[in-house]
């Protein structure tokens, strides 16, 4: 990833454990109900707080359906939160197996609620596991990561693990946020505010569409879909986002980046900013493992 090579503190798996053990309650208070902690997406027909939630699920279930032929496919999240975009495609694809990976003891035990709540059990699994390195015992028919890839201590361990469990031809389906250009063509201000984002929100691996997909095919992937998503945001519109405006640099200056509940503050005043001035952007990434 040469769009970011400096020295960065990369966060433990300890630390993204903590800062989603401590975060993930207060991110399902945002969803209004939906079993996600996704990106608000409003898409032409979404209407409500919930509806915008889940509109990357269908999306993502939508490239799932087009490109699995297996009538009972194995489906695994890298990053599962608390399980909605697995829920999502269990409703879509009813003989799907569905594991969740995830790094916070705290989501795995509301994903299994959730699941049982939702009848889902029998099929959904989740496990308290480390995306980059897990080793599951059978090849998965596609990998879905939806705001996870850039926790990752880098696109190569990322990538190495996905390739290692996939198939030829099996999708992987990646939505996160990327730069918009290469980091050392950001101006000082903006490289800050990309600094806030990682610190604050324990993601090292923020780089540009370009430097993942070129990792990607290091790895035996092909890039089939790069959707910008981030005309369906709205950066900034939220009350809770202008309050995190307005407290976000004293939270800096106070040095409170390493606790979760600020570091998230932080990073998400960040993210609105680097969404609205366009130095962030928010993709759909749709890549296919290649023959060989």
């Amino acid at each position: 990833m040469g769009d970011t090579m400096r020295e960065v503190s990369l966060p433990t798996a300890a630390e993204v454990a903590e800062y989603y053990d401590r975060n993930t309650r207060r991110f399902l208070l945002m969803g209004r109900g939906a079993p996600s902690v996704h990106r608000e997406l409003w898409a032409p027909g979404v209407d409500s707080v919930r509806g915008a939630v889940e509109h990357v699920d269908t999306l993502i279930g939508d490239r799932i359906a087009e490109m699995v032929d297996d009538p009972a496919p194995h489906i695994v999240d890298f990053g599962c939160g608390v399980g909605g975009t697995l829920f999502h495609l269990a409703r879509r694809l009813p003989q799907a197996r569905l594991t969740g990976l995830t790094v916070s003891r705290r989501q795995v035990q509301v994903a299994e609620r959730m699941a049982a709540r939702l009848g889902l059990a029998a099929r959904c699994s989740f496990r308290l596991a480390d995306f980059q390195v897990a080793d599951l015992p059978e090849r998965a028919a596609a990998i879905v990561a939806v705001e996870s890839f850039a926790h990752s201590a880098s696109a190569e361990a990322f990538l190495a693990n996905a390739a290692r469990h996939l198939g030829e031809g099996a999708p992987l389906v990646v939505v996160d946020d990327f730069l918009a250009a290469p980091e050392p063509t950001l101006s000082p201000v903006q490289k800050a505010r990309v600094e806030e984002m990682r610190s604050g929100w324990r993601i090292p691996s923020l780089c540009t569409v370009e430097s993942f997909v070129a990792a990607a095919e290091r790895h035996g992937f092909e890039a089939l879909v790069t959707r910008d998503l981030t005309p369906l945001t709205r950066p900034g519109s939220r009350l809770r986002d202008r309050l995190t405006a307005v407290l976000s640099p004293l939270l800096v200056g106070l040095g409170l980046g390493r606790m979760p509940l600020y570091g998230n503050m932080i990073g998400g005043n960040a993210l609105q900013i680097g969404l609205r001035e366009g130095f962030v952007r928010y993709h759909l990434l749709v890549l296919r493992r290649r023959a060989g």
